[in-house]
């Protein structure tokens, strides 16, 4: 019976923590876009420091990393502000598979060590500590959500 009711409330609760993960991840460049020009300053900065720590880049990276994360921030502003404006499905939609392809060009840029540290933090924070979790999740993606993500867009 237990198992039962856990293959009823599994779709529900990934449906939850999937919605959930949306409007973090929305709040959040909402957070960056309402600093002005100083958002895409703490949007970058915020990544590279974030992820950092996990993977720690060598010199020869932390340019390119910063580059990108500038270029993304500055991708995502464009379509964020069109999303907001004419609150169409399609813009929602290029949006969210903005993030995803921004996660997808993020993780080639890394060495397999620091992919494989990346992806275990981000496996043992959604595991292990949903504070953490709800945290990271509002600019990155683990490999659970990215799945899911890219299963719906």
């Amino acid at each position: 019976m237990k198992k039962l009711l856990f293959l009823f409330l599994f779709p529900i609760l990934v449906q939850a923590q999937f919605e959930k993960s949306i409007k973090l991840k929305v709040a959040v460049m909402q957070n960056f876009v309402k600093m002005g020009e100083q958002g895409e300053t703490a949007f970058w900065q915020t990544k590279g420091k974030i992820t950092y720590g996990i993977v720690n880049y060598t010199e020869e990276q932390n340019p390119i990393f910063k580059e990108l994360f500038i270029n993304q921030y500055k991708e995502l502003l464009v379509l964020f502000n069109k999303m907001n404006a004419t609150e169409d499905e399609k813009d929602t939609a290029l949006y969210i598979k903005t993030l995803i392809r921004q996660e997808d060009d993020y993780r080639n840029l890394l060495t397999k060590t620091q992919l494989k540290l990346y992806l275990d933090k981000l496996a043992d924070f959604e595991k292990n500590n949903q504070q953490a979790n709800e945290s990271y999740s509002s600019l990155f993606f683990s490999e659970k959500l990215l799945e899911e993500y890219k299963k719906r867009f």
